[in-house]
């Protein structure tokens, strides 16, 4: 398995995944299909799932003859993808004849500049027995689309005033609301202000959510400038952020039960 990436905002996008994924489990698993790298990793409380796909032409180079999965430590991998924002292209090579128990990382730069070096790293791979969870398509009550900047900045607002986001969405209005023993914050989104909202006629969505799982899967704006979002009584709400070629991060979060 060798792939390559060298669009300078590409690489930046791989590593804020990765970022991103190191608070959640402490390993990853990665998959190697002969037309994607496929990621599925469920966060420690069992509450987030996040489900990767990168498609082949998403890369500079992608070589993968036979479907492999390989398990790796998450911290250690996100500290590592920190050297590829010194460097100009980052490979992930694989070679099960060569050494099956490790994956080679290298950082290089298309042109000599002076202070600046090709780092090559090995990174022990780790054994895990998981399997990947099915997810079905789901066709969702409201979906709409907002600035992935914007729903950092609510997010991080509400975060302030309780531990839970209250999310209720109508024909005209999303509100979401956020409170503690002494305050409370309510933010009113027109539905007219976003780009991208659709909800089943005469539906009303009333849910709950964990804030800092929410603030877990929206703290970076890298990965995409719009943020898709998808809600449904009957399933868990839905983060996807378009990466272009086919490919896309997906975050899903279970709601919180009501207790009477």
């Amino acid at each position: 398995m060798h792939l390559t990436i060298e669009n300078k905002p590409k690489l930046d996008i791989f590593v804020s995944i990765f970022q991103l994924l190191k608070n959640w489990n402490s390993h990853i698993n990665m998959n190697f299909d002969k037309d994607r790298l496929y990621i599925q990793t469920m966060d420690k409380s069992h509450i987030c799932l996040a489900s990767i796909e990168i498609k082949s032409t998403w890369f500079s180079v992608y070589d993968c003859s036979i479907q492999k999965k390989i398990s790796i430590d998450s911290v250690h991998f996100a500290i590592l993808m920190n050297y590829a924002l010194k460097h100009d292209k980052l490979e992930l090579k694989y070679d099960e004849e060569v050494d099956a128990d490790k994956l080679f990382i290298n950082f290089l730069n298309e042109k000599e500049v002076k202070g600046s070096f090709d780092h090559f790293f090995e990174l022990n791979l780790i054994d895990v027995d998981e399997e990947n969870l099915g997810i079905p398509e789901v066709e969702y009550d409201v979906e709409f689309s907002i600035e992935s900047k914007k729903i950092v900045e609510l997010l991080t607002e509400l975060n302030t005033f309780g531990k839970d986001l209250n999310i209720k969405c109508s024909e005209t209005m999303i509100e979401l609301n956020a409170n503690d023993d002494s305050t409370k914050l309510k933010i009113n989104i027109p539905v007219d202000s976003l780009d991208e909202y659709a909800i089943s006629e005469g539906e009303v969505i009333d849910m709950s959510f964990s804030l800092s799982h929410l603030c877990k899967m929206c703290l970076s704006m890298k990965l995409c400038s719009k943020i898709n979002l998808g809600l449904s009584c009957e399933y868990p709400m839905s983060f996807i952020y378009n990466l272009g070629d086919n490919s896309n991060v997906s975050f899903y979060i279970a709601p919180k039960i009501a207790e009477y």
